[in-house]
């Protein structure tokens, strides 16, 4: 709630404040500045001390960053904001991907997106209730006590992780061979190991161009929205008919996932994201871009667990963490890129181009995704 949320109504406050478009790239970018170098190191934290204490840490940022702008209200204190709330949640999300693929001792590979599903729904719930809580908050009342009822919720999950969240599942460690007399001591685990199967590299490439996708539509639509004459109400309703689709599709993720393997849901999902870019421009009145905006999120909520599971299952043992880090990594890479090439290009070329150009190169994941389809087909599915 505090990130959906905060990204809407921070977005809104910098525009209303008479700052250049160019500073809602910027904010946007600033919640994902330190994921983008840390979360390989928070993998490698969770994989050594499990998920409790990391979890901690990060709700803890989340809280102090969420009630910072009911304290000071400012454009600097919003940047400031962003930072923490976008690496605690990013620390949150690392330890709770890593938890979730241990839920259940050799679970196949079914059962392991079927849980992700589940995880995934409470991402879309959230998303759903954010931008419209902010949105609404907003135009009734203003935006301190908008910002004071998204950080309510930042306390409730305080409480939830401290309460709750103990003796969680978590892999087991890294055995390095044990090195014969005269041999050289074995080296340990680099980041660059991950990259060295076609398997994993493909996950990663695909997840690059989704992740560019979700940011390109999240920073794209406060500043269409403003430029179209649209109310934050009207702005935080297509956020949430967005994050009602990413809902939608992830309930259906248990039903899914016992019908196609990941790689065929991946497929479609690239295939109807690029569609969506390449037909945005024509989006110029609200009934229109919250259609595109639910088929989107349709089509990105399905991303994320398929996503983790495969990651999952194609991961070294025991860097399970790590393997999700460096995932987190590209995505969040994905989220300071995007907004500033965004923030950057928006004045001089227009929206329309950038969507269109978006589209075009959302299509390169579809031929990657169809020989995914292909290789696995050779494999059998240990369900």
């Amino acid at each position: 709630m505090a990130l959906s949320g905060g990204r809407v109504a921070g977005s809104l406050f910098t525009l209303k404040s008479g700052s250049p478009e160019f500073f809602v790239g910027v904010f946007m970018a600033l919640f994902s500045i330190i994921p983008m170098f840390a979360s390989i190191a928070i993998g490698r934290w969770v994989d050594r001390v499990g998920a409790t204490r990391v979890l901690r840490a990060g709700v803890c940022l989340v809280m102090f960053g969420a009630w910072l702008p009911v304290i000071w209200l400012t454009v600097p204190s919003l940047l400031v904001t962003a930072v923490l709330i976008g690496f605690g949640f990013n620390v949150l999300s690392v330890a709770a991907q890593h938890t979730v693929g241990y839920l259940v001792d050799g679970a196949s590979p079914s059962q392991r997106l079927a849980n992700f599903g589940w995880y995934a729904m409470g991402h879309s719930t959230s998303s759903t209730l954010g931008p419209l809580l902010a949105g609404v908050m907003i135009d009734a009342f203003g935006f301190r006590p908008a910002f004071a009822s998204l950080a309510v919720f930042s306390c409730v999950s305080a409480w939830l992780v401290f309460r709750w969240a103990t003796g969680l599942p978590r892999a087991e460690p890294i055995a390095l061979p044990a090195a014969e007399a005269g041999e050289a001591k074995p080296a340990s685990p680099h980041i660059l190991d991950l990259l060295a199967t076609p398997q994993l590299r493909r996950i990663y490439w695909v997840n690059l161009v989704m992740s560019s996708s979700w940011d390109l539509f999240i920073v794209m639509l406060p500043v269409f929205g403003v430029r179209q004459g649209f109310s934050a109400s009207v702005i935080g309703a297509v956020f949430s008919l967005f994050a009602v689709g990413t809902f939608m599709s992830r309930a259906m993720m248990p039903w899914l996932s016992r019908r196609a393997s990941e790689w065929q849901i991946i497929r479609v999902v690239v295939v109807v994201i690029a569609v969506v870019f390449l037909m945005l421009p024509w989006a110029e009145v609200a009934p229109v871009l919250m259609a595109f905006g639910f088929v989107f999120g349709c089509a990105v909520g399905m991303s994320q667990p398929n996503m983790l599971s495969l990651v999952h299952a194609a991961a070294p043992p025991g860097r399970s963490g790590e393997a999700v880090g460096l995932r987190s990594v590209i995505g969040n890479s994905c989220s300071v890129a995007v907004p500033l090439a965004f923030g950057a290009a928006v004045a001089p070329f227009g929206i329309s181009p950038l969507l269109v150009g978006g589209g075009v190169f959302f299509c390169s994941a579809i031929p990657v995704a169809h020989r995914s389809v292909k290789a696995a087909t050779h494999r059998p599915r240990l369900d």
